[in-house]
């Protein structure tokens, strides 16, 4: 029995870029703060190998600290997003990531963690946000980045041969001091920002992936969204609005498809 915290399935998200300790500083903040006991950590990286390369270092320091928490390494099928096509994509993998822990793996809280990666991925990371059930968007602020950056280059070499290693766990275990030291400072090294979202009713959004998913020209006085959504949509090149109908751009529908399959829209 897990003493003093809610026994309801709670599941971390977070994007990785170069710097894995903010992953497990806000998985120590979700344990020790939030009071959560956390079951899945998802991490989202890009076949970038200087981001590849972190990803032991923070599987190892999560199974000795914290046993009872499931890593799973989602990986993008590119280095960067270069493209709005890879940016949907990345949109559509973090959506149905979304999607599978509330409908298979039942989680019941889901905190994202955008401190790492890329800036356009944490700003499309805090936009989902508002189209899924999620429970909150934090940010990993470092008190003193300029000593903690260089904590992190004196231990790359370190990094680079756990990565390498065929025993990482036994690896880790000889450096462990150097390791956890990096993965889990004091507190007081670091602050966590909730960042506020604003979740759309899920009868709007509803309404918005069958606008979007349907029809290329739908008549106007058939689509069920008010007047201010559908100018909103029409200036961010979702459809085209006139008088009498409603056109589906290319990008509108992308967009609908991604938000479909995250929502389960039928």
């Amino acid at each position: 029995m897990w003493k003093g915290i809610s026994l309801t399935k709670t599941a971390i998200v977070a994007p990785l870029g170069t710097s894995p300790p903010v992953i497990t500083e806000f998985l120590e903040y979700v344990e020790k703060v939030q009071d959560k006991r956390v079951s899945d950590l998802v991490i989202i990286v890009t076949r970038e190998p200087a981001v590849l390369e972190g990803v032991p270092l923070i599987q190892c320091a999560v199974k000795r600290r914290y046993p009872h928490v499931h890593t799973h390494i989602v990986e993008l099928p590119f280095t960067d997003i270069k493209s709005d096509e890879d940016n949907l994509e990345f949109m559509r993998i973090c959506a149905e990531v979304l999607r599978k822990e509330k409908e298979v793996h039942k989680t019941g809280s889901i905190y994202l963690c955008v401190a790492g990666g890329r800036k356009d991925m944490c700003i499309t990371l805090s936009l989902l946000a508002q189209y899924f059930e999620v429970n909150g968007v934090f940010h990993v602020i470092t008190s003193d980045v300029k000593s903690m950056n260089i904590e992190l280059e004196r231990a790359r070499h370190n990094i680079r041969e756990l990565f390498e290693s065929q025993d990482k766990d036994g690896y880790y275990g000889q450096h462990r001091e150097l390791f956890d030291s990096l993965m889990f400072p004091p507190p007081s090294q670091y602050n966590i920002i909730n960042i506020p979202v604003l979740p759309y009713p899920q009868t709007m959004l509803n309404d918005i992936v069958r606008l979007l998913t349907g029809d290329a020209t739908q008549m106007r006085s058939n689509v069920r969204l008010p007047l201010t959504v559908l100018e909103n949509m029409d200036a961010s090149g979702l459809i085209k609005l006139t008088e009498n109908n409603v056109y589906l751009t290319s990008e509108g529908r992308r967009f609908g498809e991604t938000l479909k399959l995250g929502l389960g829209v039928r």
